[in-house]
């Protein structure tokens, strides 16, 4: 106000260099008043965020004014799971944790679950629920809300209850690995059944295949039965007497004539 020549103004917001509407009124000592007027959308992330209105005249260096943007913004909401660690699994304890950061603070968290209602014995304080001896009966969708004067937000849990663990496995490195679910289990086993079934089959068809040997060979010495005659036999049926017999199975001819015998 009251300068002369009139004054520019800028405005800058955080590194950034805006450009207001200005108006300029002359008084009647031919002095300046410069207004200026910012306008602009703003988000949570530019709350606590300096702008500065800068003047800029000749008689005048670093002449600025400055104000903190205060943004108020509804809640922002996250679930976190207390408790358990991995499944939640029958018979087993659940602890959920609603975090809840607005501007002003939220002044209000409540739970529920959506399209029932929340079991009869689980205990809500605060922001924490809180529910024991789970079954599968809880199964569903869990919701926190908060509010404050902006605004609410919402989070929401899906609780899936998986079946209890049977028996307690003995540590070891096969036993974490399988203890993940019951498929991994039941895939550990499957290939020792997968064995036994191949070994059975291949003993059965080696004994087949030794049965069918046996009746071949069986019979084919049925049948060639009384068909053999040794060498030494042939020409003894057709020989007259002892000694014609014997010199026939030795020599092979029925001639016994030609042959002699001579004693010196």
């Amino acid at each position: 106000m009251g300068s002369k020549p009139a004054a520019s103004i800028t405005w800058i917001k955080g590194d950034q260099e805006l450009q207001g509407e200005s108006t300029v009124e002359e008084t009647y000592d031919r002095m300046f008043t410069v207004t200026s007027r910012l306008t602009l959308t703003v988000s949570k992330e530019d709350d606590g965020m300096p702008v500065i209105c800068v003047i800029n005249h000749p008689a005048v260096k670093d002449f600025q004014a400055q104000k903190y943007l205060e943004v108020q913004y509804k809640p922002e909401v996250k679930i976190v799971v207390g408790y358990p660690e991995g499944l939640t699994r029958e018979g087993e304890n659940l602890e959920l944790t609603c975090k809840a950061k607005g501007k002003p603070q939220p002044h209000r968290i409540t739970w529920f679950k959506v399209d029932d209602d929340v079991p009869s014995h689980a205990v809500i304080t605060g922001s924490d629920l809180f529910i024991e001896n789970l079954n599968k009966s809880y199964n569903g969708t869990y919701r926190c809300v908060a509010s404050n004067l902006v605004g609410e937000a919402f989070d929401d849990y899906i609780l899936y209850v998986y079946d209890a663990l049977t028996s307690t496995p003995t540590p070891s490195t096969t036993t974490i690995i399988s203890d993940n679910s019951q498929d991994s289990r039941a895939g550990v086993g499957s290939p020792q059944k997968i064995d036994h079934a191949v070994i059975g089959g291949v003993v059965a068809v080696v004994v087949f295949i030794m049965l069918c040997l046996l009746i071949i060979l069986g019979r084919y010495f049925a049948r060639h039965k009384g068909t053999y005659f040794t060498h030494e036999a042939k020409g003894a049926d057709d020989a007259a007497d002892a000694d014609t017999a014997i010199i026939n199975a030795e020599g092979g001819h029925s001639n016994s004539d030609n042959k002699k015998e001579y004693y010196i």
